[in-house]
């Protein structure tokens, strides 16, 4: 097993294997219309950095065979609150060329791709026509390599399957960005991370105090040895102290808003700089050279 600092300036290796996963956060049409968001908006290469993640995942299911894949996780934010920006009623100039389109639906460099029975398809549309039930005779389709699923609030695990479908999927490495920062890329940073530290998902968490300097990872997992004179139930049968899912927050894949006075790229960097203490903080062009 190869060892990995968390903490050092060069990332570890990110397996594109099927126990890693990219979580993009509403991705939606609706974050064009800035005003309704705040003062102007961060990270001007936001949709080139979710662009290269997005064709790097799917390059690397394009060369793999069906259950070594890693998955992509598409999350459509649908509120309730009939006055949000999102909300279903709305309608706006969000398209690419300011076309008159949906506030809820995919940003088009993010639409989702997923198996339909005559292949492949892009789904743009919250109301897109589900596929025909397949007949007792029909070849079963291979499962996705990309999932589509709904939130009714910032949080993407409340009342959501996402838990489950990380369990499921046996997800050891999952990969977060989208929008927006401060917001529900926040709440899921933080959300994964108190899962993966109580053992609710990705492994055994956190079994016993341990230093978080003395972190270390595989490239799929977080690891800490116990120490030599543990009790046998603040270690595993392996000597572990901790083994627990490993969470990379991608900072230049989301965006933020400016408000309250303060700019977009302040408010941006803030919430970035203060997710350090739940996962890994890393660039796009950090990942995609670490994806092998």
């Amino acid at each position: 097993m190869s060892r990995h600092p968390i903490t050092g300036d060069i990332i570890a290796p990110v397996p594109p294997m099927s126990t890693t996963a990219l979580l993009l956060i509403d991705n939606q049409l609706g974050f064009r219309d800035v005003a309704a968001w705040g003062t102007g908006a961060s990270n001007p290469d936001f949709e080139k950095n979710v662009t290269a993640l997005i064709a790097a995942f799917r390059n690397s299911c394009a060369e793999k065979p069906e259950g070594q894949r890693p998955l992509i996780i598409h999350v459509q934010y649908r509120p309730v609150w009939t006055d949000h920006p999102l909300h279903v009623s709305k309608v706006g100039p969000f398209g690419a060329n300011g076309e008159q389109v949906r506030a809820i639906d995919f940003l088009e460099f993010a639409a989702p791709r997923v198996m339909r029975p005559e292949g492949p398809k892009f789904v743009y549309t919250l109301d897109e026509t589900p596929p025909p039930a397949p007949k007792k005779d029909d070849t079963p389709l291979p499962p996705s390599d990309e999932i589509i699923m709904t939130s009714h609030g910032h949080s993407v695990f409340i009342n959501t399957p996402l838990e489950s479908i990380l369990k499921k999927r046996g997800i050891k490495t999952l990969l977060i960005a989208g929008m927006a920062t401060d917001l529900a890329v926040s709440t899921a940073v933080r959300t994964a991370q108190n899962l993966a530290l109580t053992g609710k998902w990705g492994g055994r968490g956190n079994m016993a105090d341990a230093a978080a300097s003395a972190r270390w990872t595989d490239g799929t997992s977080v690891f800490v040895e116990a120490q030599e004179d543990a009790p046998e139930d603040e270690q595993g049968e392996d000597g572990l102290a901790v083994e627990m899912a490993r969470i990379i927050l991608i900072g230049d894949a989301t965006r933020a808003f400016g408000k309250a006075g303060v700019d977009a790229q302040t408010v941006h960097n803030v919430h970035v700089e203060s997710l350090r203490d739940f996962a890994e903080v890393r660039s796009t062009a950090e990942v995609i050279g670490a994806f092998h």
